[in-house]
């Protein structure tokens, strides 16, 4: 259903959250670290907001409507005060961005928690036991996760292994409900690697993502290319993805159809 997105410049798309679409006057730095950020992110799409930088950007979540179809009718046909009307509740969403550039890959993870798996985590984040999450305990969470996380993901570029470095600190948003219970949060996590020398046309990115493999997930996948790079996600089987087996991770893969261009000048006194 938004196969139609392909190859359509993201000015017409998404905001990265770049000081010009913030309605600052200051000058984009050359790299700029800032997350990738959807308007608005729910399973139901995405909020189509306008940024002035212009890429190419390749959307793969066509499964996902019809996932998502059979789970609008679930909750049609199952009465209300049954406990089946909350049928994503058991779900965590996984909305993956790959973006590649001259000098980087970047791997951003957005991890929605809905009902079950957030209530579950915030129990683990109340280490006072009160019901109240402060930032001390958000904070002491997010250091016990990190080593979790760092080798959760993994990338494969050509079929050889890329060793990914974090590029920022993980960021947690509770949605507006600092306390416990059956609400909803996000997880965001954002990781990069330099660009490898060889990337021949055709050639496969593939993320191996093992983020609580045990739970079911909902998969989401964005492609973005920079300095002259062209990216095709590659559609999901399924995005409505069944709890992991034997630890096998989940797979989401793009393919290369252009290399970015010759790396660009840094300027002077910039760094990764």
């Amino acid at each position: 259903m938004l196969e139609f997105l392909r190859g359509v410049p993201a000015a017409e798309l998404l905001d990265r959250g770049s000081p010009a679409s913030a309605g600052g006057s200051g000058a984009v730095p050359e790299r700029d670290s800032t997350p990738f950020r959807l308007g608005s992110v729910h399973p139901a799409g995405y909020t189509l907001v306008r940024v002035k930088e212009q890429k190419t950007v390749s959307i793969a979540h066509l499964t996902f409507a019809h996932g998502l179809a059979a789970a609008l009718f679930l909750c049609l046909i199952v009465p209300w005060g049954a406990q089946g009307h909350e049928v994503l509740a058991a779900y965590i969403q996984h909305q993956v961005v790959i973006t590649l550039s001259a000098r980087y890959l970047d791997v951003t993870v957005h991890l929605t928690f809905f009902e079950d798996s957030s209530e579950h985590e915030r129990e683990h984040m109340d280490s006072s036991k009160d019901g109240q999450l402060s930032r001390a305990e958000t904070a002491a969470y997010l250091e016990q996760l990190q080593p979790k996380l760092a080798g959760a993901l993994n990338v494969r570029v050509d079929g050889q292994p890329l060793t990914l470095a974090p590029l920022r600190e993980p960021e947690l948003d509770l949605l507006g409900h600092s306390r416990t219970g059956r609400w909803h949060h996000r997880l965001s996590l954002f990781f990069f690697a330099p660009t490898p020398a060889r990337l021949p046309v055709g050639a496969e990115l593939v993320l191996e993502n093992r983020l609580w493999p045990g739970v079911r997930a909902v998969g989401l996948l964005q492609a973005e290319g920079r300095d002259g790079a062209k990216l095709e996600a590659v559609s999901l089987r399924d995005a409505l993805l069944p709890p992991s087996s034997n630890s096998a991770p989940r797979e989401f893969k793009v393919r290369l159809l252009a290399p970015p261009g010759a790396e660009l000048s840094r300027p002077a006194g910039t760094q990764r």
